[in-house]
Order: C-alpha cells, then structure tokens, then sequence
C-alpha cells in the first residue's frame, strides 16, 4: 500500500527505490515523500502514471515543466 509511506522514516521517505514501489502502488503517496523525491522527475512522472492528480504534490518546478 502507497499510504505506508506516511508512517515511515525521514529516511525511508528520501529513499528512490523505497518512494518508487509506493507511488508505483499508488500515485498520491508522492505527498509523503521527501522534498527530494518530489523534485526527481523520474518518481513523479511513475506518481502521475498511477495517479494524475499526484501531480499536486511535485515540486514547484515540474509543475511548471512542460
């Protein structure tokens, strides 16, 4: 389930393969993930292929990215 990353660590949060298995189960995940992992592209594009509306939760600047 996506949503453990709520409980899990600061460090489980900022983890690439631990974040990409969440938002791959489910895209809203992404809002629990490190600031970090917010901003790398290649987990927010697999958080917006689970869930569009993930996109909310990128960062600032792939928001704005066309």
């Amino acid at each position: 389930n996506g949503f453990a990353l709520q409980h899990a660590s600061a460090e489980l949060r900022g983890d690439r393969d631990v974040v990409l298995e969440a938002v791959r189960r489910d895209g809203a995940a992404l809002q629990h993930a490190s600031a970090d992992m917010r901003g790398d592209r290649d987990v927010v594009l697999e958080a917006v292929r689970s869930d569009g509306a993930a996109l909310q939760h990128a960062s600032a600047e792939l928001r704005g990215d066309r």
